[in-house]
């Protein structure tokens, strides 16, 4: 008997909306040279609930929407896990230690222009290319 498999209506919400959230890298004033990368859908409630569990000031140092959010911000943390500076409060396990928050800004930069440019150029090129494809070949050939 063949069984049909069952798909989590959780996954189909995420691969519907693409998962469209806010990446984050906020800083705090009492915690120098630790900086929290994270994921959230208001970026000043997220400051507030970090500030209501921490001392001192929180400050933004990077924000910008990105789609398959989860997945971005899961890869930054493997990357930076070497760096993790567990910390008391929200978000604990998503402080980091740098100097300064450079090389994780200047990689979601990266990642936001292929989001944003490389990948929608691709797609308008690949839909020129098959619209024209008649006047292309005569010009080719």
């Amino acid at each position: 008997m063949n069984r049909v498999k069952r798909v989590s209506f959780h996954k189909l919400r995420i691969v519907a909306h693409f998962d469209y959230r806010y990446i984050y890298i906020l800083g705090n004033t009492r915690h120098l040279f630790r900086y929290k990368i994270g994921i959230t859908r208001n970026i000043a409630q997220r400051k507030r609930g970090i500030e209501s569990s921490l001392a001192g000031m929180t400050y933004e140092i990077f924000a910008a929407r990105f789609f398959y959010a989860h997945d971005i911000e899961q890869f930054m943390h493997s990357v930076y896990r070497p760096l993790n500076a567990r910390m008391k409060g929200s978000g604990k396990t998503e402080w980091f230690w740098m100097l300064l928050p450079v090389s994780p800004t200047i990689l979601l930069t990266l990642i936001l222009l292929v989001q944003w440019i490389l990948l929608p150029t691709f797609v308008a090129c690949l839909a020129y290319i098959f619209l024209h494809r008649a006047d292309l070949a005569e010009i080719l050939f």
